[in-house]
């Protein structure tokens, strides 16, 4: 991780008007904020780039990863009409500064009939926070070959409400614990609103923040309301998601997350995305730095 200089006032670039301060947005204090905030902030419009976007306030003072990926995915889809993101990778390079204007550039790679490829880089002045990848597909009527379906633990109505995930502002409920360092979690969001774009943004950031948070919780180094412990440091430094078919986060999701590997300070970690009839809509892997001062 590399950490920004200190500075007093961020530049735009190309002249462009610099991003207003939101008070509901980039308040200080508390990193916890409404759905009705991060919808907000979700909303990228702009397309001619770089598109300026605002950020969310967070407790480490840097602009939080679930919230630039799911903005790149909404400025994906409405910079390309009429195709939707498939996959993509996002690589965390450095914090930047929840205070400072947050833009986005915009790199077309492809551009077929079904297939498109985006690469968008977040950035403060020229300095780049994150860099993500994406592979963009046109929606196609297609009954399919095969589809993935598993069985369930508990239904959402049996679950106990999660306690640590603050950084998810919408109803979670702890399904199961399973062998080794994995959990369930029963998710919805009924005021998502009816776009599907905004969907798929919120199933990335959740997928970004989940894994850490259940990693550390299950190693007993968060406190009962979800803080890291004193002299315990965990962020995310790249990700992956595909989204294999349609999801309506309205409705309940099971994310089931999956520690695969931690060790040296590192914590790898699977999530699948399963409708309440257990059929598989997405997947997301993600590689997340955890340390503890000794």
């Amino acid at each position: 991780m590399v950490t920004q200089p200190a500075r007093t006032s961020p530049s735009q670039p190309g002249g462009a008007t610099p991003v207003e301060a939101d008070p509901l947005i980039n308040a200080t204090g508390s990193d916890r904020f409404t759905l009705e905030q991060l919808l907000s902030v979700l909303d990228v419009r702009g397309d001619v780039p770089p598109v300026p976007v605002r950020a969310l306030h967070s407790a480490h003072g840097g602009v939080l990863g679930g919230q630039q990926v799911g903005q790149q995915i909404v400025l994906a889809e409405r910079v390309t009409p009429g195709k939707v993101v498939h996959s993509l990778n996002a690589i965390f390079f450095r914090p930047g500064n929840c205070r400072w204007p947050v833009w986005i550039d915009v790199e077309r790679l492809a551009d077929g009939r079904s297939v498109g490829a985006l690469a968008l880089s977040v950035r403060q002045d020229s300095q780049t926070l994150s860099r993500t990848n994406l592979m963009l597909r046109t929606r196609r009527p297609d009954p399919g070959i095969h589809r993935t379906s598993t069985p369930l633990p508990v239904s959402p109505e049996a679950a106990e409400a999660d306690r640590h995930l603050r950084l998810i502002p919408w109803e979670t409920r702890l399904a199961t614990e399973g062998p080794g360092y994995r959990r369930d979690h029963w998710s919805r969001i009924p005021g998502a609103g009816d776009d599907p774009t905004i969907w798929r943004a919120l199933l990335a950031h959740a997928c970004e923040f989940m894994p850490a948070a259940d990693v550390l919780a299950m190693a007993g180094l968060l406190t009962p309301t979800g803080e890291m412990l004193p002299g315990v440091t965990g962020l995310v430094l790249s990700m992956t998601v595909t989204f294999h078919d349609e999801v309506d986060v309205r409705e309940w999701l099971l994310y089931r997350v999956s520690g695969l590997h931690i060790a040296d300070e590192r914590a790898a970690s699977r999530i699948e995305v399963f409708t309440a009839a257990g059929e598989l809509r997405a997947e997301a892997s993600v590689i997340s730095l955890l340390r503890q001062s000794r």
